[in-house]
C-alpha cells in the first residue's frame, strides 16, 4: 500500500478478523485475560502495536462512546444549475447518461460521476506564488462564487510545490469529521485549476444512536498492515461515516443519494494520512 500517494486510506473491517483472534490467543499465552476495555488490555494492545512497528502517541479512547445516527445525502445538483454555477450558463452539456455528466466550458470541463463526485479541470494558468493564507482565501472564494458553503469545511492537509498549492478539506458536523467527504483543490499561482469534491449534506439527526466499535479491537486489526510499519498513530477520535457500498447496502440501494450515517474511529498518522475504521 503506497501511503505517500493517498491522503485518506480506508480500512473497513466488516467481520471479526483473524488478527483479533490471534491477539486474544497471544494475550492468553501471556496469561492475561482482562476485559477488552480494561487498562491492562489497552497496555497489552500498545505493546503488540509496538512489536509490529506501529507507534502510538495518543491515548486509546475508552469504550462505550456513541454518536447520533444522522440522515444524510450526497451533495448534487441538476446539469442546468451546474452549468449556471460554473460557466454562467454558457457551457455545453457534452454527455449526460449512466450516472455520468460532463459540461464543457471555455477552457474548462466539469464532470459529475455517479451524481455525487464533482471534478472541475481548467486550462487556465495563474500568476505569482501565494502564501498559505492567500491560497486558502483563493480556494474559499472559488467555492463561494460557485455556491459551495465553506462553513462545514476544515483543512486537513496542504502541500506546496513551486507556485502550486494542493489543499484538502473534509466536512465536519458538530466538531466531528464526516467521512468519506473530501474537497481537493489545486491552485496554479492565484487560479484554481482543479477541484475534486465528494460532499455530504446532513439532513438531520435521527432518534437513534450508534455505539462505536471497541477501540482495542480496531487497533488489533492493524497488526497485519505491513504498510503501517514504522508509522505512528497521533490521534484517535470518533467520526461519522457514509458510504452505502461499503456499509453493506443491498445492490439496489448502494447508489442511493441519501441514507443514514454509520460511526467509526478516525486515526491520524504522522504525515497526515487518515485511517477510518468501523465495525
Amino acid at each position: 500500500m503506497n501511503w505517500e500517494k493517498s491522503k485518506t486510506v480506508f480500512i473497513v473491517a466488516l467481520l471479526l478478523t483473524n488478527v483479533f483472534l490471534a491477539g486474544i490467543l497471544l494475550l492468553d499465552q501471556r496469561r492475561i485475560r482482562p476485559a477488552e476495555s480494561a487498562p491492562e488490555f489497552e497496555r497489552e494492545v500498545e505493546e503488540m502495536l509496538a512489536d509490529a512497528g506501529i507507534g502510538l502517541k495518543t491515548e486509546i479512547p475508552r469504550a462505550g462512546t456513541s454518536l447520533p445516527v444522522l440522515h444524510v445525502r450526497f451533495e448534487s445538483d441538476s446539469p442546468e444549475n451546474y452549468n449556471r454555477r460554473f460557466f454562467r450558463g454558457e457551457g455545453v452539456l457534452a454527455e449526460n447518461q449512466d450516472r455520468y455528466m460532463r459540461i464543457d466550458g471555455a477552457g474548462a470541463t466539469l464532470t459529475v460521476i455517479d451524481e455525487r463526485r464533482i471534478l472541475y479541470e481548467s486550462d487556465e494558468r495563474g500568476e505569482g506564488a501565494l502564501s498559505k493564507e492567500e491560497a486558502l482565501n483563493a480556494a474559499r472564494l472559488f467555492l463561494d462564487e460557485r455556491g459551495f458553503s465553506a462553513d462545514d469545511m476544515e483543512l486537513v492537509s496542504e502541500k506546496r510545490a513551486g507556485e502550486n498549492w494542493s489543499l484538502s478539506f473534509t466536512s465536519k458536523y458538530k466538531n466531528r469529521y464526516m467521512e468519506s467527504t473530501y474537497t481537493n483543490i489545486t491552485l496554479d499561482g492565484d487560479v484554481v485549476v482543479r477541484m475534486d469534491r465528494l460532499w455530504i449534506e446532513v439532513l438531520g439527526e435521527t432518534d437513534e444512536t450508534a455505539p462505536l466499535p471497541m477501540p482495542t479491537q480496531v487497533l488489533l486489526r492493524l497488526l497485519t498492515e505491513d504498510g503501517l510499519k514504522g508509522r505512528t498513530i497521533e490521534k484517535i477520535e470518533p467520526c461519522y461515516y457514509f458510504n452505502p457500498e461499503e456499509q453493506g447496502a443491498v445492490e439496489n440501494l448502494a447508489h442511493s443519494p441519501e441514507g443514514n450515517s454509520s460511526v467509526a474511529w478516525r486515526l491520524l498518522l504522522d504525515g497526515g494520512e487518515e485511517l477510518v475504521l468501523f465495525r
